[in-house]
């Protein structure tokens, strides 16, 4: 396979960002969710210390990912899709990609109203992102990380659909070219 992108389908960089930034997103969830069950795992970290440093690996692997995208082409849509559509996937995308970053970016506010440091996989601390702040202002931003985080689902689950939408009503290569294995 090819590492860069072709005017038919997505090259193996682009994949393999895509399909870790998904699977990094499920964790979140997850790790999210085993909040208050799972306090310390082997490494020595809680739940919501790998969540944390998940997401700011998320958050480093959108900026390689829009490099990437300013960087190299993006296959054509399919001469079928009407441009209504085009608009809506364009759309639909660059609110994902902006969600990439709000999502991280709100957790790491959060951390810092909280009062909590940031460790990268215990390795190092990052810089807070503002000050401590009262009980109120940390449900704010907790709500509002929630609530971003809730939209990129529904976002994602758009997306889905609309490449299920391709592959299986309008069956042309729109999941084939980012789905591995498939051509």
């Amino acid at each position: 396979m090819r590492l860069r992108n072709t005017l038919a389908t997505y090259g193996t960089v682009a994949r393999s960002l895509h399909w870790i930034i998904v699977l990094g997103i499920i964790a979140q969830y997850f790790l999210a969710e085993a909040e208050e069950s799972i306090r310390t795992t082997a490494a020595g970290m809680s739940s919501m210390d790998w969540h944390m440093s998940l997401g700011i690996s998320l958050l480093a692997l959108a900026f390689v990912r829009v490099l990437w995208r300013t960087l190299d082409r993006t296959p054509a849509w399919p001469a079928t899709m009407p441009g209504y559509e085009r608009f809506l996937a364009t759309v639909v995308h660059l609110a994902l990609y902006a969600l990439l970053f709000a999502v991280p970016i709100s957790g790491w506010v959060l951390a810092s109203v909280e009062g909590e440091s940031l460790s990268m996989f215990g390795w190092f601390d990052l810089p807070a992102l503002g000050a401590s702040g009262s009980e109120q202002r940390e449900h704010l931003v907790e709500e509002v990380h929630e609530v971003l985080f809730n939209l990129l689902l529904v976002l994602a689950l758009v997306h889905v659909v609309a490449a299920l939408k391709h592959h299986f009503m309008d069956r042309d290569n729109v999941l084939r070219r980012m789905f591995p294995g498939m051509r």
